[in-house]
């Protein structure tokens, strides 16, 4: 079995990714964290796309390395993956669920901020409304 975890730095997306590490370990199962990189909306402000690219990327190896620090996680060996989207969020997690043959998908309800919590929370039932697979969504 495959699981596929959406992370967005969140702790709602950590309380998925504990959820689902506990949930591979007691079905033998592989997993992998994935965190989508969305085209910013004002890349002017941000500098150059690079340059964000480059940011964004070392804060989520952030994410990937506390996840993989965990308890939990020791012992299990853990993919990482980022992928930068040009289409939606949505989109780029069930296309890389399915192109790679993930049997579940775990995302957590909400995201970082207000803001994110509305997007994210889109996110979440966008993948479960997309996706092939089961979705578990971790409150």
């Amino acid at each position: 079995m495959k699981i596929l975890v959406a992370i967005d730095g969140s702790e709602q997306s950590f309380k998925a990714a504990r959820f689902a590490i506990d949930m591979a370990r007691r079905l033998d199962a592989s997993i992998v964290l994935l965190h989508v990189i969305g085209i910013p909306q004002f890349p002017h402000h941000l500098g150059s796309l690079d340059e964000y690219y480059r940011r964004i990327e070392g804060e989520v190896e952030g994410w990937f390395n506390t996840i993989s620090n965990w308890e939990e996680s020791r012992g299990m060996s853990i993919g990482r993956r980022i992928i930068h989207s040009h289409t939606s969020i949505v989109e780029s997690i069930v296309e890389y669920a399915e192109e790679e043959g993930f049997d579940m998908i775990v995302v957590g309800t909400r995201g970082r901020s207000r803001f994110m919590r509305a997007l994210l929370g889109s996110v979440a039932q966008g993948v479960i409304t997309y996706a092939r697979c089961p979705v578990l969504v971790v409150r």
